[in-house]
């Protein structure tokens, strides 16, 4: 029974496994494909989400401006990218396509999304290895106004003054909402 239970488990490990490899690699193949329809329409492509069982999928779009996207510009590319994603047949024939904007609380993806999120309140965790041994990195989290936006940096002004961190080292960044 023991040995029974091993290879049950086994099996289902390897099964999410290769579940999960071929989801990113569909998300990497719609990326791809709809980059440049997005593009074309004065956007960029932040994010896909894919959820659903294979029998109605449901693919989530993700897309910025430098000024913020509107309803409009999402239903204009949600109509340009349909006959893309039907077409090229990286999900089945049954699913369902949303195109929106991330939204706030949800991570930064895109280092031009900081750009477009200069003077508001964020959370972000970072890996912090400054005045520190060579092997010994720290995560640090702050939070404060983003007030600076480089190609390298972002700079963030807390309580205890201005702190830099390359893009490089952000784990995760959010914009809050400031109450």
């Amino acid at each position: 029974m023991y040995i029974i239970t091993l290879r049950h488990i086994a099996r289902n490990f390897w099964a999410i496994f290769l579940e999960d490899m071929e989801k990113r690699e569909k998300i990497e193949n719609l990326k791809t494909l709809l980059k440049p329809t997005v593009e074309d329409r004065g956007a960029f492509l932040v994010d896909i989400s894919l959820k659903g069982d294979g029998r109605r999928d449901l693919i989530e779009v993700f897309c910025e401006t430098e000024k913020g996207i509107t309803i409009n510009e999402c239903a204009t590319i949600s109509r340009e990218i349909l006959p893309l994603i039907d077409s090229s047949k990286i999900v089945g024939d049954n699913f369902h396509l949303e195109v929106s904007s991330p939204g706030v609380g949800v991570p930064l993806k895109d280092k031009r999304q900081f750009k477009r999120n200069i003077g508001k309140l964020m959370s972000v965790r970072y890996y912090d290895s400054q005045n520190k041994p060579q092997d010994i990195i720290e995560v640090r989290q702050i939070e404060g106004d983003l007030v600076d936006f480089t190609e390298d940096e972002i700079t963030i002004t807390t309580e205890s003054g201005p702190v830099k961190i390359g893009l490089g080292s952000i784990e995760e960044a959010v914009v809050k909402i400031r109450w």
